[in-house]
């Protein structure tokens, strides 16, 4: 009996069939696989931010506290740097950021304009960070915060007493190291 030449042909369109099918399925794995990553990256990202956050803000509040018991005036906090305040500097610490570009997902303290500054990797960072829609987040650019005191209202139109620090983003968030905010 001869082979016959159609049932060859036909195999040999089944294994083609069967590869091409096997690279269009790894093909959409492995596209799966790095939007994921991507995702858990900048959930990473804003996670790490929101700690760094809450570490300078529980260390204002023991300073503030401080401050208060020994009756020193808060307003000459103003602007402190909070990472002082920590027993030991963050590893993505970049110390003074003045008129230097900072790298991608580091902190800085821009001296000048008494801001604590994180740089964040993506526009998709900053917008997990910042809450903003991406229409109305600034690309790319860097966010800040400075320490101010926070102040109480009292009743019958006294005037305020200051109550504590705290760190209040600056609004805009976006700074030009070398001339100020954008």
């Amino acid at each position: 009996m001869a082979a016959n030449p159609i049932g060859h042909i036909g195999a040999e369109n089944r294994n083609r069939f069967q590869l091409a099918l096997a690279v269009c399925l790894l093909g959409f794995a492995l596209t799966y696989l790095f939007n994921a990553v991507g995702r858990v990256t900048v959930q990473a990202e804003e996670q790490g931010v929101r700690l760094m956050l809450n570490q300078f803000r529980s260390a204002l509040v023991v300073k503030g506290a401080e401050a208060m018991l020994a009756n020193e005036d808060l307003e000459q906090l103003r602007g402190l740097n909070p990472a002082e305040l920590l027993d030991t500097q963050p590893l993505n610490w970049g110390g003074d950021c003045q008129g230097t570009d900072t790298e991608k997902g580091s902190w800085c303290f821009h001296t000048e304009k008494h801001w604590v500054v994180y740089t964040p990797r993506s526009a998709e960072a900053r917008v997990r960070i910042t809450g903003e829609s991406p229409e109305n987040s600034a690309g790319n650019g860097s966010l800040a915060w400075q320490v101010e005191p926070e102040y109480t209202t009292r009743a019958n139109g006294k005037t305020p007493r200051a109550v504590g620090l705290k760190l209040t983003r600056v609004k805009s968030g976006q700074i030009n190291r070398n001339e100020g905010r954008d």
